[in-house]
């Protein structure tokens, strides 16, 4: 059940930010300058920080929780090389935010936080507020544990980036590197310097059948002459689920045939379904109903890499094209469909 965080919890987080936003760190860090802190003693746990605004967008902080959260980053960064949508992209996003944006883009319920506060703001890009982002919801308010952690992760920030601006650190970001600030379990040490970062792209991997009655069944599938589209849609829509307790995204796991543009298959993927299984699901589903096609059409490779294992054993020919046709159209379909909604 969701807990709600106090306005006396909100006011800490509040005061942090706006503490920070008064040493200006996007005049000294572009977005891809990552900022690394780590409370402890296991790397994983490293707390990972980008900082928008230097190049003129919006002034935010983004806060990546370990390194899953990290690889969502690089999915973000890399979108344009991995050839995914935006969409894609942001809504697989697994981080806390803070923006300073304009009060439009606020909700009621962040609104009426800032009036019970005692905020004032005024003009565009001087609104504060807070997000959450978790692959298979919408966007939205943190709840109180998100705001408490986003609470220590601030204030753990201001302390490393005042070291920073003291010690005039200078930091190789452009080769991979991170500045790195490490806090002791009792907060009474620390130790600070340059690190790589753990990895510096987007890391996906194979997804491997291992049921031998399966594999059996592939190596001995017939062969159609089908050639199918396979892509991965985000809604794009909250929808709210009494389920869960913040707003869904759904996300389509979409089959095409390539030549006719037909859907021949449309599921849909909840955020307690790896939307990639429900994509093989519905391939293994038509080969054993048609038969192996003789090529698949994807358009990044992160489906690819899905789909590879499959293509193999069946004989299927795979091809990466920057652009499907059919799921291109249903992708288009989709947001203007999720624009309606909203």
């Amino acid at each position: 059940m969701r807990t709600n965080a106090s306005i006396e919890e909100w006011g800490r987080l509040y005061e942090s930010a706006t503490r920070i936003k008064e040493m200006k760190p996007w005049d000294y860090l572009w977005d891809l300058d990552i900022v690394g802190i780590l409370t402890g003693d296991n790397p994983e746990d490293t707390v990972f920080y980008s900082i928008l605004g230097k190049g003129g967008t919006c002034l935010g902080i983004t806060v990546y929780e370990g390194y899953d959260a990290l690889n969502s980053f690089f999915l973000l960064t890399m979108q344009d090389v991995l050839n995914v949508s935006t969409e894609y992209a942001m809504f697989n996003q697994q981080c806390l935010s803070c923006y300073w944006g304009d009060r439009e883009e606020l909700s009621a319920k962040q609104r009426k936080i800032i009036r019970e506060l005692g905020y004032k703001y005024r003009g565009k890009g001087n609104w504060l507020y807070f997000m959450s982002f978790e692959p298979g919801y919408y966007p939205f308010e943190p709840d109180r544990d998100e705001v408490l952690r986003m609470t220590e992760h601030l204030e753990n920030f201001e302390k490393a980036f005042a070291c920073y601006l003291d010690e005039k650190i200078q930091i190789d970001f452009e080769n991979g590197n991170m500045f790195s600030f490490v806090f002791s379990d009792d907060k009474k040490s620390r130790k600070f310097g340059e690190e790589p970062l753990p990895f510096s792209s987007y890391n996906f991997g194979n997804l491997i059948i291992t049921d031998k009655e399966m594999l059996t069944q592939l190596r001995e599938a017939p062969h159609a002459n089908a050639v199918l589209e396979l892509e991965i849609i985000p809604l794009g829509v909250s929808v709210a689920d009494k389920k869960y307790d913040r707003p869904i995204n759904m996300m389509a796991a979409v089959i095409a045939d390539a030549k006719s543009g037909t859907i021949i298959s449309c599921k849909m993927a909840g955020p307690d379904e790896d939307v990639n299984i429900v994509l093989v699901n519905e391939l293994l589903a038509f080969i054993d109903d048609v038969g192996a096609p003789r090529e698949i059409l994807v358009s990044n490779v992160i489906l690819e890499a899905v789909i590879e294992q499959i293509c193999d054993i069946c004989g299927i020919k795979r091809k990466k094209v920057r652009r499907l046709k059919a799921t291109g159209e249903f992708f288009n379909a989709m947001k203007h469909f999720g624009r309606h909604k909203d």
